[in-house]
């Protein structure tokens, strides 16, 4: 007997599918609205350039730390209450947020609304599969992960348009009312006990705890540089914590009896170059997050609507390449697809980069668009990763492939910060220097903070100061767009090694090589 209520909202799916769709759909929401509020916030509150990171990028953070544990709580303690408890985090932070004085409480709600993320997205996963019949189970996942996209693009325009015509508290409010409705909805029509019976699956927690250990410290390390008045002390504690973690897990995993990571999984090349890449592509995605919105609203100028509507362009590109990348690999193959979307989103990060402080609307649209083939390789990389594993080991693959792409994210989140903290010191030192140390340390936080100090200066300084800011950004902007490039190349010449023909190439080069060496 099906436990889910037999009620419909459509003739194929249960009210109660819906509810876990409205969940994915709220989560993907939350996650973006805080880049597109970044501008704002960082003229509102007085915060520094590492404050500035940790707005965004709390959020990846603490959803990636938590996301091994998630789905075996679930497991444990039912996955109905932990989603329950999962959606009530996630609203309890985004009304939180709304209300707060200063940034570090801002900080906090994020890094909690992580924590709900966490809960939530294997908990709704799991249950989307059980609520709907059998026949039904591929659609629904197929409109779960649509779901996440769905988020993903109304996320910066309910943003923009409420940052535009109300305020950015209100953007980040807006996902309260959905995250009600999916919890009344998933409490009504989803009983206690559903989801997969029987014992849960061993689960390394230790290695989990390291693992997510030695991933917040590095970013914590990460991060701190890009401060101007770094504290030496967080700096040497994190990175010892890094290490010391580090170790711990590498001598656990070796005499675990059920690892967390399995050295013969690692020594794969078939998951180490797909698993390489997706972090890559991650890390680019997350410095494009924090930086974006800044360069657009406050260099250029554009309203915090037009703003995402130039991202949400790349992103509809982004799910056209990832959506067809399984077709289109069946008949061009799947490397040369990847390779082809690594050329075409480099071309357009460099189109972006390379815009300056009043760029050509068109080229800058172009560039955009061409960045969202980069969505190829998400889709084709995973496919392999997930492939590398054996049957009974994918859904616990699926689930270490997301902690390592929400780490590449936060990761490149705190290399974009540090980056463009590094040239708006540099770079605007001449500009500052008749200025008060702690005008100086306002001004050079972040671009939003010069904007505010410019505001108390006479005309003429404010202008110079502005205009200092803009190019220092650009310059910093720059930069981490040739880096993406750099790393994007790297990626393809990997790629290309992989592949029939470039392994045909190494080996000819190898045995040329051996015939000239005086060892043979």
């Amino acid at each position: 007997m099906n436990l889910i209520s037999s009620k419909r909202l459509l003739p194929q799916m249960p009210v109660a599918f819906w509810g876990l769709v409205l969940a994915y759909v709220a989560v993907a929401i939350n996650t973006t609205v805080a880049s597109v509020a970044l501008p704002p916030i960082s003229k509102a509150f007085v915060v520094d350039s590492e404050q500035l990171t940790w707005i965004v990028n709390c959020t990846p953070l603490a959803a990636s730390a938590f996301m091994l544990f998630g789905g075996y709580w679930a497991s444990l303690y039912g996955f109905r209450r932990v989603l329950v408890i999962g959606l009530s985090i996630l609203m309890g932070s985004a009304v939180g947020a709304s209300m707060v004085l200063d940034v570090n409480t801002l900080i906090a709600f994020r890094t909690f609304s992580g924590l709900g993320s966490a809960l939530v997205m294997p908990s709704a996963l799991v249950l989307a599969y059980q609520v709907v019949d059998e026949s039904k189970r591929p659609t629904a996942i197929g409109l779960v992960t649509a779901a996440q996209a769905i988020g993903g693009l109304l996320g910066p325009l309910l943003a923009g348009y409420l940052i535009t015509t109300v305020s950015w508290r209100a953007a980040l409010l807006s996902v309260a009312p959905l995250l009600l409705v999916s919890i009344l909805i998933v409490c009504s029509e989803i009983p206690k006990r559903a989801g997969p019976t029987g014992k849960p699956r061993s689960f390394d927690q230790i290695g989990a705890t390291l693992t997510a250990l030695f991933g917040t410290s590095s970013l914590l390390f990460l991060v701190n540089l890009s401060n101007q008045s770094n504290n030496r002390f967080i700096s040497v504690f994190s990175i010892a914590i890094s290490v010391l973690s580090l170790i711990t897990l590498l001598i656990h995993e070796s005499r675990c009896s059920n690892p967390l990571f399995q050295l013969k999984q690692l020594r794969k090349r078939s998951f180490l170059v797909p698993t390489g890449i997706n972090w890559i592509v991650q890390l680019v995605y997350g410095g494009m997050i924090f930086l974006n919105m800044q360069y657009l609203q406050l260099v250029v100028g554009l309203s915090a609507f037009k703003a995402a509507l130039l991202v949400v362009a790349a992103t509809l590109v982004w799910i056209l390449c990832s959506s067809l990348s399984g077709v289109l690999s069946k008949s061009i193959g799947s490397y040369r697809l990847a390779m082809l979307g690594l050329i075409t989103a480099s071309i357009g990060y460099g189109l972006i980069g390379f815009a300056g402080v009043s760029p050509n609307p068109f080229v800058l649209t172009v560039g955009f668009i061409l960045s969202g083939s980069a969505g190829i390789e998400p889709a084709i990389m995973v496919h392999g990763v997930l492939a590398s594993y054996d049957e009974d080991q994918r859904s616990f693959g699926a689930s270490l492939n997301a902690m390592v792409m929400r780490y590449g994210l936060s990761t490149g989140i705190a290399l974009s910060g540090l980056v463009l903290s590094t040239n708006l010191s540099s770079m605007m030192n001449e500009t500052l220097s008749r200025m008060g140390e702690s005008m100086k340390l306002n001004a050079t936080g972040s671009i939003g903070g010069a904007f505010r100090v410019a505001e108390s200066l006479p005309e003429n300084e404010r202008n110079t100061l502005i205009s200092s800011a803009k190019l220092a950004f650009v310059d910093g902007y720059r930069d981490f767009y040739v880096l993406a490039i750099a790393l994007y190349m790297f990626a393809f010449f990997i790629l290309l090694l992989q592949s029939r023909g470039g392994r045909r190439w190494t080996s000819y080069i190898g045995s040329q090589f051996s015939k000239l060496s005086p060892f043979r």
